[in-house]
This record gives C-alpha cells, structure tokens and sequence, in this order.
C-alpha cells in the first residue's frame, strides 16, 4: 500500500480546524501507525511539570498517545484523541536520530540504561535506536527494567508496553521512539522504592491486594501496578523478586491516591 506524504501545514491546518474526518481517512487507509507517527511531532511535551515563582511545582499528565493507540481499534477514538493531545505549542521537529554502530550490544544496554536514568535525551535516542535495530527484545527488556524502578503513577512500563505491542509486526518507527524516549527521559521519576526492595515476600500477592483495595486498584497507581506486573513477566527470573517486592513496598506506603484520567480509565480495562 502506498502511504499519503504529508506536509507540515497539512497536519497544522488539520489540528487548527479540527479536522476529523481527515484524520480517520489517514487511519482508514494508511493505519495506526502511520497516523500516529504522522502527528508525533505535535504530541510530544517540552517538560512534564512547571514550576512558578513561588517555587509550586504542577505535573503534566503522562503521555499515553502511544499505549492509547496500542490498545484501542476504535478509528473514532483514535482520531479523537489526536485531535486532543496534540498541542501546537509544544510543537517539536523531531531530527533523524544518528546510530552508535561501532559499540558492542552489551556495552549499548548498559549505555542505553545509564542515560535513561540520567534523563538524557539525546544519548537515550542514539543507543535506544542502536539497540533497538540490533535487538528488539533487549531494547524493551531494558525499557521495561527502566520503567519499572520508577513510582508507579509514572505509568512508563504502560507506555514502554504500548509501544511493544505497536512494534510487534513493524520493523521500526524513529518518531514513534521519539515519542516513548522523549517521556522516559523528561517524566522525573522516583526511585526510592526501587533503591530499598530487596527479596519479595513469598505470601504477598498483588493482584488479591488490589482486588481487596478497590480504591486503590482505580487509581494511577493500580493502573501502573497493573502494568508492572505484565512488564516484570518479561524480564529473566532473577530479576523478578525485587521489583515484585518494590510494588508492595509502594503499594502498602500509599497515603494519598491520584484519580485516573479518562484515558487511563479506558487504558485500565485492558489490564484487569
């Protein structure tokens, strides 16, 4: 199939005058991929929090585009949704990304890792496009482990997950790494339940506790349990038990809960 090139002022005028209809013909006939990646310049944040001089900070919310499309086949919604997230403010030329060829794959995990955590940008793109061409499975294992030693509210296994499961039968996509790279790196995370976990309580079941913590269980942080939880099961068996053991550390510490979006209340059913 032939796929529609479009312009910037197509995709700006598109956004402008609301244009729905044109979005769910780029769905219908090029798919979800395509679309999305089509607008990922649009849909991409600066910061994911702001600061004023009375030194409050406000946290955006996360950036679901991806899992968003990853798990809902309604054309509807998702020309909807872009039509919502899509901010020309924010807009950002996403630039080709440059490869590290001459490095060796374990030194690039260990690289693509480093930088993620470090919140580098830039760096993250080039080893996660070098790892990402080289190895798909070590890409997301080592997206996923990242993911996964944040707060749970951050929801970045959720994301790391939609895009694996848009990539499942594509061989590769730069916006769309774009767009997973650019969250990880600029949503700040908290590590401390990580840095603490140590062997997992054998008796401790997630998934009973938050059926028994409905509150819990639709809020952010179930929705990222929830999702952690698939996550880990990609992960090698020695690397399991810490992390289940973070999620009940979190868990059972909670004093206040952050209310789901409607997005995450749609993105929440596929997980329970």
């Amino acid at each position: 199939m032939t796929q529609t090139i479009i312009n910037d002022d197509k995709i700006i005028s598109t956004i402008k005058e609301n244009d729905k209809n044109y979005i769910l013909s780029l769905l219908a006939e090029n798919g979800k991929i395509y679309t999305l990646s089509t607008f990922a310049s649009l849909l991409d944040k600066r910061a994911y929090f702001t600061i004023n001089k009375e030194g409050e900070l406000k946290r955006k919310d996360n950036n679901l585009i991806v899992p968003f499309f990853a798990y809902c086949n309604d054309n509807e919604l998702l020309a909807q949704t872009i039509l919502e997230k899509s901010d020309l403010k924010e807009r950002n030329k996403i630039s080709k990304i440059n490869r590290f060829s001459n490095i060796d794959e374990e030194k690039l995990k260990e690289n693509f890792l480093k930088t993620l955590t470090n919140g580098g940008l830039e760096f993250s793109l080039k080893y996660g496009k070098e790892l990402f061409l080289r190895s798909k499975d070590e890409f997301f294992k080592t997206a996923l482990f990242f993911s996964l030693m944040g707060e749970l509210k951050s929801l970045k296994s959720l994301v790391v997950l939609g895009f694996k499961k848009l990539m499942s039968n594509q061989e590769y996509n730069e916006n769309l790494l774009y767009l997973v790279i650019s969250f990880l790196t600029k949503y700040r995370d908290n590590f401390y339940f990580y840095e603490v976990a140590e062997t997992a309580e054998k008796n401790f079941d997630i998934k009973e506790f938050l059926e028994s913590n409905k509150n819990i269980l639709n809020s952010k942080e179930g929705l990222g349990a929830l999702s952690s939880l698939v996550a880990i099961k990609e992960l090698e068996a020695n690397k399991q038990e810490k992390f289940i053991q973070k999620i009940n550390n979190e868990l059972t510490s909670l004093k206040k809960l952050t209310p789901l979006n409607s997005t995450e209340e749609y993105l929440l059913t596929f997980f329970l």
